[in-house]
């Protein structure tokens, strides 16, 4: 049997609590120029950095009412009404044209911004009143659930291609409901909330175009329908809702990767009747209802996601050799001050993990781009030893260490064996600080892949206590690496990530096949096409990225982890 070689890579999140000094707040509410009329049971969507806000309820009547709220102004504008008057309806904005639909009628329209008209496009199947979920993935919009014409909750599901113009039944929801919401996360189409049926409030499930299927996910904290959604960061953002005689304020949002809802700050302004519309890291929610049934606001308030989490303290483990078989670990200091970082070469104790072939007497060479800066054999002979914490110490004599404090700024740790003899060693670089203004990002490891107990792993591991996410972008790099010189790269790697409870949360084949545009649009695409890539959102929680060679041949690679903004 031909065996297979891996390359690992292992993280998890450093994170900090949202109340401490000088840390970013998970969220943050601001108040906006009101809506030009009070709506509510409207839809909503951006189009070229602004808002259009369709149809809806205007004093308990339906109107055919398009408005325009500009962010860059803090200003409203009315445009073309809709062709007649809906409430309950949808819209949505797919391969950069703006669509209406949805409400009382099957009719779909896009929009010219230009000519300022409205357009008949192909109906949809069937009826999707009542406000189902919506989502696009790749330039096509799903939409889920709702109400049909006889006035029962669906759990239908169809899609439009806006290049053929054709609309296409899909496998149907598990749950029937309306008044509920999507979002679209890795290209799948999540669908949350919602009234018409048991499970419906509190239902999560989600759609994966590749098998046509539904799964059941972990069902939302708190129950409620007339809900508004939005993604930022790989994570699914719940607003507000109803349910009866209550209004409900509670933001609370998914992540896919651990499969869990956390609490954020309440509307100022509880309301249901909403929708969600996101640009950039800001999610816009304009009108609704602040009374059960009817009572519809003007009110324009946006929720900003920040961030608290970050990747910290590097590992990697690996096979140690010579020349440009060495093991290589790279790291960036972000930020505009100093950070203090410990760096290790450890060897010998691998012995007590059962690693054969452990390097006897590692030494741990720092680099910044343009020379060395530092250097260690044998931890107590660094001059801040004695600073090193007990709990990280080196439990070997002969292993290296360096405590120090670095500028912003890129670095490269070399681990080697003295007097070139070869073992698999381990380099880690520690985060010794909790500053969220200077942090390790843009994580990377090379070394040598080869199989049994020769891959290589490399880890991160947590600390402080539950915060926010973190979105990141892994790249598996082979043939590109002949740009540096190397030779004997790693041909064709293949990428996959797995949780810590060992469930696959990512995979890639050649970066280009999946998230294509996502992945061009952070500037740092691989620049061979057989190379892999996946964006995802991580949690507090460990991660492990696992590389493999499609052709079973060993070879030099390159994981990679990039902080995304």
């Amino acid at each position: 049997m031909r065996r297979r070689f891996v390359l690992v890579a292992f993280w998890s999140l450093l994170y900090a609590d949202s109340t401490s000094e000088g840390q970013i707040a998970p969220g943050s509410w601001l108040t906006l120029a009101p809506m030009p009329s009070a709506r509510q049971e409207l839809a909503t969507a951006a189009l070229n950095g602004k808002v259009y806000v369709i149809g809806g309820y205007e004093n308990s009547v339906s109107t055919d009412r398009v408005d325009v709220y500009d962010p860059a102004t803090n200003t409203w504008a009315s445009v073309q009404p809709i062709p007649f008057p809906q409430d309950h309806n949808s819209a949505a904005v797919a391969a950069g044209k703006l669509y209406s639909f949805g409400g009382h009628s099957n009719a779909v329209f896009v929009y010219e911004p230009i000519s300022n008209t409205w357009s008949a496009v192909a109906p949809m199947n069937s009826l999707h009143h009542a406000t189902p979920a919506v989502g696009v993935i790749k330039d096509k919009i799903y939409v889920a659930g709702g109400v049909n014409s006889a006035g029962m909750s669906i759990r239908d599901v169809e899609v439009y291609d806006p290049a053929v113009n054709t609309w296409t039944n899909l496998a149907s929801m598990r749950v029937a409901r309306n008044h509920l919401a999507g979002g679209v996360i890795n290209d799948k189409f999540y669908a949350v909330g919602g009234r018409g049926s048991a499970d419906a409030p509190t239902a999560l499930e989600v759609y994966d175009p590749q098998t046509n299927a539904w799964s059941t996910l972990a069902d939302m904290p708190t129950a409620r329908s007339g809900i508004a959604a939005g993604v930022v960061n790989g994570e699914l953002y719940v607003f507000g809702g109803e349910t009866p005689n209550r209004v409900h304020g509670q933001v609370e949002a998914y992540n896919p990767s651990s499969n869990t809802w956390r609490r954020l700050p309440d509307m100022p302004t509880p309301r249901h009747g909403i929708w969600g519309s996101v640009i950039g890291r800001t999610i816009y929610l304009p009108g609704g209802a602040t009374e059960p049934a009817f009572g519809a606001t003007d009110v324009n308030e946006v929720f900003t996601i920040g961030s608290t989490a970050t990747l910290a303290n590097i590992s990697t483990r690996a096979l140690v050799e010579t020349n440009n078989h060495v093991l290589i670990g790279g790291f960036v200091i972000s930020g505009t001050d100093p950070k203090r970082v410990l760096l290790r070469a450890i060897g010998p104790t691998l012995a007590n993990s059962n690693v054969p072939n452990p390097l006897q007497d590692p030494v741990l060479s720092l680099h910044s781009p343009t020379m060395e800066i530092a250097n260690n054999d044998d931890w107590q002979t660094d001059p801040n030893a004695s600073q090193i914490p007990s709990t990280l110490a080196p439990a070997d004599s002969r292993e290296s260490a360096l405590l120090t404090t670095l500028q912003p700024g890129p670095y490269t740790a070399i681990v080697f064996g003295k007097g070139g003899t070869s073992g698999v060693g381990l380099v880690e670089v520690y985060d010794m600080d909790n500053s969220s203004s200077v942090r390790l990002s843009n994580l990377s490891t090379r070394g040598v892949v080869q199989t049994g107990d020769f891959v290589m792993i490399g880890g991160f591991v947590s600390a402080g206590s539950p915060g926010p996410s973190i979105q990141v972008l892994v790249r598996a790099i082979g043939p590109s690496l002949a740009q540096s010189g190397i030779t004997d790269f790693l041909a064709d790697p293949v990428l996959r990530l797995v949780n810590g409870d060992g469930v696959t949360i990512g995979s890639n084949d050649n970066w280009k096949e999946t998230q294509q545009a996502d992945i061009q649009a952070t500037g740092t695409a691989p620049t061979d096409d057989r190379e892999s890539a996946v964006i995802l959102t991580l949690a507090p929680a460990p991660c492990t990225a696992i590389v493999s060679g499609s052709n079973g041949a060993p070879g030099i690679a390159l994981v990679e982890v990039y902080v995304l903004e």
